[in-house]
């Protein structure tokens, strides 16, 4: 989480709150999805769908804190597609704008695609941020994701997954995963939906759309990449033809 202004004595603060203590090295993750829709599209007529992807974060021994990630990577379910190469290049967020500006404000109206919410865990639990998290479709067509808080830090920056086929990989930067030096950060909670749609030939599209269900439910599957190893895990909903 990347401070915009900080002062001495905040950061003086921070060093002194980890001093002694040491974040759980076993982390635990719980990830879930859903999906409505329920009922699938077709090739022919694939169908627009809202998609809720959630992780709850938390250590074997139920204190202290999770481990900072520096990767999440989502696979989307067999039958979905991304769609932000359809949306009208003055419909798309600058990445290096919002960075810049420190502001979602930065990106158009149209590209917002979703929005959620991070509460992150720092200081071995000690210290909380809450985040709101905001989707946008970036100028390459991939995610990009608007992280706004207030306290203790003040963060307002983007950061980017990368799509590729049905794969979502998000690189968390180090001055998220740190956001002063030696102060790690962990995620207790995480939950976001991608909803977004736009207009193409006069036909309401999605930014993400079903086109097939096999087996009455799509899996997917949710990876955490940590500073100390990583967890993955299938995640399910359920879909009719």
């Amino acid at each position: 989480m990347r401070k915009v202004f900080l002062g001495g004595a905040l950061v003086c603060a921070l060093s002194l709150a980890i001093t002694g203590t040491a974040f759980a090295t076993t982390t635990t993750m719980n990830a879930s999805m859903k999906a409505s829709p329920a009922k699938a599209g077709t090739k022919k007529k694939p169908r627009p769908t809202a998609l809720t992807l959630g992780i709850e974060g938390g250590t074997t021994t139920g204190t202290g804190q999770p481990a900072p990630s520096t990767r999440l990577k989502v696979m989307l379910p067999k039958g979905f597609v991304w769609n932000g190469k359809l949306w009208a290049k003055k419909a798309r967020c600058s990445v290096s704008d919002a960075v810049r500006k420190h502001s979602a404000s930065a990106c158009p109206a149209k590209s917002k695609i979703g929005k959620g919410h991070v509460t992150a865990l720092a200081s071995n639990g000690n210290l909380v941020e809450e985040l709101d998290v905001t989707a946008f479709v970036t100028t390459t067509g991939d995610l990009g994701l608007f992280l706004k808080g207030d306290s203790p830090l003040p963060i307002g920056t983007m950061i980017v997954g990368k799509v590729k086929g049905r794969t979502i990989d998000v690189a968390i930067p180090l001055n998220v995963q740190e956001p002063v030096s030696g102060v790690k950060s962990g995620i207790k909670t995480l939950k976001f939906t991608l909803n977004g749609k736009t207009k193409v030939k006069g036909k309401s599209r999605g930014i993400l759309e079903t086109t097939s269900c096999s087996g009455g439910k799509w899996t997917g599957q949710v990876t955490n990449i940590l500073q100390d190893g990583s967890l993955t895990q299938k995640v399910s909903t359920p879909c009719h033809k």
